[in-house]
């Protein structure tokens, strides 16, 4: 497994520059088609995901389909990223059409059970499609968020310090792990290795963000551990979603690491937090 991360890591990344520096190159923050281009980046990503979502709600008996979950998760990411669009209004007409945005996703989700003309796990499926609408659509518009406030590398080093926390989480857990994080979550994971990946995303942020987004030294060390420790939550969040669904991974796609779910676990849950830290300075 280790052979194909060290493989597909770089492949990733590389890939993930070469869009963000599409997206930079060909057009400013906040104009087509910059911020465009980084949408086309997510909607994809969405797809896979919500394909690998369902799965693990049918292991839990929630009757969905990756159709429903990829509308529902594309909805709540263009409904953020047509707000940040929008010239300055009224700020209350603008929370009233993401709620409005998120109810229908609801709606959807249970109008998608009764297809089958049957009412059992109705209450399921709404749920599931509301969550779906927060989890894959929500959560990684704050990446446009801060694809408009700042630039797409900023954006691009913000991903690589919570994702640092990972590969340095992983290779001290390996060197000098004993001490079990949360053994009954996840066996794998120890406290040096938790140790390693916030020293690492820490010094990443020094050498990244803080020249990028122009941060002082001790606020980026901060951002970076910070960033760091709430990727690892997203890590766990995400491992609670497997083990309640009886499953390892989240799918396959990805050698060595799984499914996309088991790669932007972490950066879902650190994009909102990073957005704030970065906001809360400027």
């Amino acid at each position: 497994m280790l052979k194909y991360r060290l493989i597909f890591g770089p492949i990733m990344i590389a890939l993930l520059v070469a869009l963000l520096w599409a997206d930079q190159a060909f057009g400013d923050a906040g104009h087509w088609p910059g911020l465009l281009i980084l949408l086309i980046m997510i909607l994809p990503g969405i797809r896979v995901a919500a394909a690998e979502l369902t799965l693990l709600f049918k292991a839990k008996g929630v009757q969905t389909g990756p159709q429903i979950l990829t509308l529902v998760g594309a909805l709540g990411c263009i409904e953020v990223y047509a707000l940040l669009l929008a010239e300055p209004r009224d700020q209350f007409a603008r929370a009233m059409m993401l709620a409005t945005a998120a109810a229908f996703a609801v709606v959807f989700g249970m109008c998608w059970q009764a297809r089958n003309r049957q009412t059992q796990h109705t209450m399921l499926a709404g749920a599931a499609a509301g969550f779906t609408f927060v989890y894959l659509g929500v959560m990684p518009a704050f990446m446009l968020a801060i694809r408009i406030d700042h630039s797409a590398w900023v954006l691009a080093a913000a991903l690589l310090v919570t994702k640092s926390c990972d590969i340095g989480a992983y290779f001290t857990g390996r060197a000098i792990g004993r001490h079990k994080l949360i053994p009954w979550l996840s066996p794998g994971k120890t406290w040096e290795g938790l140790g390693g990946g916030l020293v690492l995303a820490a010094i990443v942020s020094l050498l990244l963000l803080m020249p990028l987004a122009d941060l002082p030294a001790g606020y980026a060390l901060l951002v970076g551990a910070l960033l760091g420790l709430v990727g690892q939550g997203g890590d766990l969040l995400a491992s609670m979603l497997k083990r309640d669904a009886g499953v390892k991974d989240s799918g396959s796609s990805i050698p060595g690491f799984g499914g996309i779910l088991d790669v932007i676990d972490s950066p879902l849950v650190a994009a909102p937090v990073a957005y704030w830290l970065l906001y809360a300075y400027a």
